[in-house]
């Protein structure tokens, strides 16, 4: 989980000097990350032996905020469509959005 810090910079550089709102911030660079693993991961799909990025990596930068990237990425590389045992694990990633979402609500409002 080191990749986390590259956005979590971003969202500190952004919000004190140029005055972003940080969950703005945050998932641009969340998005960005997961779009350019996807494309990495379907790369190394189609090379033998090349280091593919785990299946965790993908579910936990998704429930951070990287669900339109995901979606994103798997209809642009035609990438982990098919795998219904991910399938299964994105839709627990998406009601666990959902639910953070709502019971979180008030106090995201006043990061947007």
């Amino acid at each position: 989980m080191l990749g986390l810090g590259l956005p979590a910079a971003l969202t500190a550089m952004y919000t004190t000097t140029l005055n972003f709102a940080p969950l703005w911030v945050w998932m641009f660079g969340i998005n960005a990350m997961l779009f350019g693993l996807m494309g990495k991961d379907k790369f190394a799909a189609s090379r033998k032996g090349a280091a593919r990025t785990p299946e965790i990596t993908l579910y936990t930068l998704t429930l951070l905020g990287g669900t339109p990237a995901l979606f994103l990425g798997r209809y642009l590389f035609r990438h982990k469509t098919k795998k219904e045992t991910f399938n299964n694990g994105l839709y627990a990633v998406l009601v666990a959005q959902a639910i953070g979402i709502w019971y979180f609500w008030s106090t995201l409002k006043s990061w947007m």
